[in-house]
């Protein structure tokens, strides 16, 4: 959809061949293969060696495909993990764990510094969350996720019991107020362990989008088509950002500063901003009339 940022992100541990063959086909926007958590110790530079293998495999590979993001581990190994995949050439992004202010994260970012390649910053501590003001707008972050399972933990907290749980919720607003205060693609939802109940994991997206999320971490395929669903845009959505420009577009070529729409809402900067994000539409373009306008009165 244009303008939107991946609406669904897979780990997949890397270690397990069985996983990697089916990952491209289980229609998530972006695969994060997996190094730290989902692999056991004595198999890190076994999955370290297969990640660079997939994206190789990949890159020769014609047609559309997932972005493909890389979460590395901590410290010294992490920075072995990063040098390896950039030497490759052919990752998207690398998924930083526990990230924080500190020399690590300076590290790595001066070996992304003159590549392509983004970082995307997992909050999972206290003091992960409380340096974002430091973290979050350097060069080269494209995302930040929380990683609710670990930061509960060091936050003393009881684990997620699956039905709506909101003790997070000021955590969950900082990291969205940071993503947006400094420009970065997405903050991306935390991971739901309770992959048996679909319609668990749908509402409590629905609510993770209404905090101002923009896409969803998934540990199992069956949460990928929810995830889509959910922080996709739906073609009457889609129809409505189109005619709601092409509406400010008129009024504003006749001199009208202000005005209202179809429903009788006032339309003001933030409305035309968010039309535009879902659209991916320019100022001043054209309206692509898609699905039909339907805010075409004062």
């Amino acid at each position: 959809m244009p303008g939107q940022p991946p609406r669904s992100h897979l780990y997949v541990p890397a270690d397990q061949p069985r996983f990697l063959r089916a990952a491209p086909r289980s229609g998530a926007d972006a695969l994060i293969l997996d190094l730290e958590d989902a692999v056991a110790p004595a198999r890190k530079d076994e999955a370290r060696s297969a990640a660079v293998t997939f994206a190789r495999e990949r890159a020769a590979e014609a047609g559309e495909a997932p972005e493909l993001w890389v979460r590395i581990n901590e410290g010294a190994r992490g920075r072995d993990d990063a040098r390896a995949l950039l030497a490759d050439g052919h990752v998207d992004g690398l998924w930083v764990p526990k990230a924080t202010a500190g020399a690590d994260l300076d590290e790595l970012l001066a070996l992304v510094a003159d590549t392509t390649v983004a970082l995307g910053l997992l909050i999972e501590s206290a003091t992960g969350l409380l340096s974002l003001g430091d973290t979050a707008g350097r060069p080269g972050v494209r995302h930040l996720q929380l990683g609710e399972v670990d930061l509960r933990a060091d936050l003393r907290m009881t684990p997620d019991s699956g039905a709506g749980d909101d003790l997070l919720d000021w955590a969950r607003g900082l990291t969205v107020a940071h993503t947006a205060a400094r420009g970065l693609v997405s903050a991306v939802a935390p991971v739901s362990v309770h992959t048996s109940d679909p319609e668990a994991f749908r509402a409590s997206s629905l609510r993770l989008r209404g905090l101002g999320f923009q896409g969803r971490a998934c540990i199992h395929p069956v949460q990928v088509a929810v995830a889509n669903e959910v922080f996709g845009v739906a073609p009457d959505e889609l129809a409505d950002a189109h005619a709601l420009l092409d509406l400010f577009e008129r009024r504003v070529g006749a001199g009208d500063g202000v005005f209202r729409d179809s429903g009788g809402a006032m339309v003001d900067a933030a409305t035309v901003r968010r039309a535009r994000e879902l659209t991916g539409r320019a100022d001043g373009a054209g309206g692509a009339g898609a699905g039909g306008a339907r805010a075409d009165g004062v």
